[in-house]
């Protein structure tokens, strides 16, 4: 760790051939039967690793000026809860450890995840879907806030939705989940054309139009 707080390049390679290791391990040790159950308390803590590992890759690889600002830094503990003020905290939704940072921009879901346990006992994947669900709202705000998004957004996005919608369906709860493709993707999809009708010529926007 060097003084000002950050960790050389190094170093860090040497954390990432950790983790390829110790994944390649995992895969190798689950059942090959996809029937069988794993504990709550495991699958969570490879929920969480998941979602950190997308953040730590989202910094590098989608931040404009990576080596330089991060557009959102943890603290020491990783305690993500402590960024959110007490207004936003009234729009988030906890379940076991883990409590959403996003929610706010969705009150369907807050509406579902504040009563989920009436409706599934599946809290792995309860867990693990508030996650994806964190990081496709989050990416929506970034959207928002750039009022566009990129081809490589909307891929990353609609890569989101499908996890969540695969979850919704091992749950039962597809239909309740309508929310994230009929109004978040749809939202950031919407960005995305505006995005692209900006570039075209102004001769080309009139015979769009005209059409």
């Amino acid at each position: 760790m060097k003084k000002d707080g950050h960790t050389d390049v190094a170093s860090s390679r040497r954390m990432c051939k950790m983790i390829i290791e110790d994944a390649n391990d995992i895969l190798d040790a689950l059942p090959r039967d996809s029937e069988t159950a794993l504990p709550t308390w495991w699958t969570n803590k490879l929920a969480k690793v998941s979602a950190y590992i997308n953040g730590a890759r989202d910094y590098l690889v989608y931040s404009d000026s990576p080596m330089e600002e991060p557009r959102e830094e943890m603290d020491e503990n990783d305690d993500d809860e402590n960024e959110m003020d007490e207004t936003e905290n009234e729009d988030q939704i906890t379940v076991g450890d883990y409590t959403t940072r996003h929610f706010d921009i969705c009150p369907s879901a807050q509406e579902l995840y504040s009563d989920i346990s009436s409706k599934t006992d599946m809290v792995h994947l309860v867990v693990e879907s508030m996650m994806l669900q964190d990081m496709l709202f989050k990416l929506e705000k970034q959207a928002i806030a750039m009022d566009n998004a990129d081809e490589d957004m909307v891929e990353k996005a609609q890569h989101y939705a499908d996890m969540i919608m695969s979850l919704a369906r091992e749950m039962g709860l597809e239909e309740e989940h309508s929310y994230v493709e009929d109004v978040h993707m749809a939202k950031i999809k919407e960005l995305a054309m505006e995005d692209e009708d900006d570039m075209l010529p102004p001769s080309a926007k009139m015979v769009m139009h005209a059409s």
